[in-house]
């Protein structure tokens, strides 16, 4: 072996260390990067499940989500792994029952001045989890106005504005040109109908690693009718 091939040598080492010393930091971030992503996909996926369980529960009317037994349910069952509980923790469920107040129902209900006529309004808001992490889209309904069981008075949600729905009828009217390939005139929903809403929201485990983070959560609503 001559003096010029052991150099050789000496300097194709020294390269691939100067190559791993300059890779290593990009794989390194691409794998915890990797690894934040499939959990925030994993977050995500897990709160599309729960919503969509529980929406369907909710509009069928066969579960009565103000009972802790139920609850339970929903933060020990279905958000398993969540880490929320029916007042608190890492995670916040909505449900809401909306109408749309037309002047049948108030004539019908002895409301003379009909502040909330042809406006979509919140009649049940139920919270599950930890609702200072998340407001809903919706509004949220004043306070005092619910009952033990989530509901509003006729009286009230057709007279409150508090009560309104704020953003529900464009998602609404989106819903329906989906569905039908028609842009509805509004106020698509029709007298005498309820639309049962469940928003779901769960944080993101918080993997942060050298500055980078997987802050804020997974929003999911679903709408049944």
């Amino acid at each position: 072996m001559t003096p010029n091939s052991n150099r050789r040598r000496s300097r194709q080492g020294g390269s691939a260390l100067l190559e791993f010393a300059v890779v290593f930091p990009c794989i390194t971030l691409m794998f915890f990067g990797s690894v934040g992503l499939g959990v925030m996909l994993g977050r995500y996926i897990q709160a599309v499940q729960v919503c969509r369980d529980v929406a369907h529960m909710y509009a069928d009317k066969s579960v009565d989500f103000t009972q802790t037994s139920m609850q339970n349910i929903v933060t020990q069952k279905l958000a398993y792994g969540v880490g929320m509980t029916n007042t608190g923790g890492n995670g916040v469920i909505y449900l809401t029952r909306v109408i749309t107040v037309y002047q049948a129902d108030c004539t019908a209900n002895g409301v003379g001045t009909c502040t909330n006529k042809n406006q979509p309004v919140m009649t049940q808001r139920i919270n599950i989890g930890n609702t200072a992490l998340f407001t809903s889209y919706f509004g949220t309904p004043p306070n005092g106005l619910t009952d033990s069981s989530g509901n509003i008075s006729a009286t009230n949600y057709m007279t409150n504005t508090g009560c309104r729905a704020s953003n529900f009828e464009t998602v609404y009217d989106d819903a329906v040109k989906r569905a039908t390939g028609n842009t509805p005139t509004p106020p698509a929903q029709v007298d005498g109908d309820a639309a049962y809403v469940v928003e779901v929201y769960f944080t993101y485990p918080d993997i942060g690693f050298l500055g980078w983070t997987t802050s804020g959560g997974a929003y999911v609503r679903f709408a049944f009718q």
